[in-house]
């Protein structure tokens, strides 16, 4: 696939003056997006296309994170010091995404390991929304998805790697990523969440 880097300095002025941008990725292509300072930005997929969100090392253009986000999507994205956020468009269309920045990056604690997983393996899998509502996720230090009806969103973790799920104010886990998990699986999120709140008594 052609891969293009556009140099957003309207967006940076734009972030700097609103904390707010809309941007194209045109067909068939990925775009880098300058994030400036700011450690956590939140992106709208604004086109009924799929758009992959990644967070790749600035140097060694290494992957740290990663989420197909689905159709009209909504995602809250950490942007760990050194880390480069990249927008792919894979369809023959080009697709938009309001890119809103939310939190300066003023930690300078952080590193680039972005989960709790104890291995660097990862496994690609889908989570398939098939209810009628939104299921808002947490993957924490990876990103928060908000997969909306009758949806699938693909994502790239590592063995270890918490999803959780909020209820009556509090996190839960609702799975871990394990072997159980093989690359091409399609998760049904609804499913798995009716069992797990009648496992939790919610």
């Amino acid at each position: 696939m052609k891969y293009s880097i556009f140099l957003f300095s309207i967006l940076l002025f734009a972030a700097c003056a609103s904390n707010s941008t809309l941007v194209t990725i045109p067909a068939n292509q990925s775009i880098e997006v300058a994030t400036n300072n700011y450690q956590r930005v939140a992106i709208k997929n604004k086109t009924l296309r799929q758009i992959n969100v990644k967070v790749l090392d600035k140097q060694s253009k290494e992957f740290i994170s990663g989420f197909g986000l689905g159709t009209k999507g909504k995602v809250d994205v950490p942007i760990v010091n050194n880390g480069q956020l990249v927008l792919e468009n894979n369809s023959n269309k080009p697709s938009k995404a309001r890119i809103v920045f939310k939190e300066p990056n003023t930690d300078k604690r952080t590193t680039k390991t972005t989960n709790s997983a104890n291995t660097n393996e990862y496994i690609t899998f889908t989570l398939a929304n098939k209810t009628a509502q939104s299921i808002p996720l947490i993957i924490p230090n990876v990103m928060n998805p908000n997969l909306s009806p009758f949806s699938e969103s693909g994502v790239d973790l590592k063995i270890g790697q918490e999803i959780l799920f909020k209820a009556k104010g509090r996190k839960y886990v609702l799975l871990t990523v394990d072997n159980t998990i093989n690359n091409g699986d399609i998760l049904n999120v609804g499913s798995l969440l009716k069992l797990k709140r009648k496992e939790l008594g919610l």
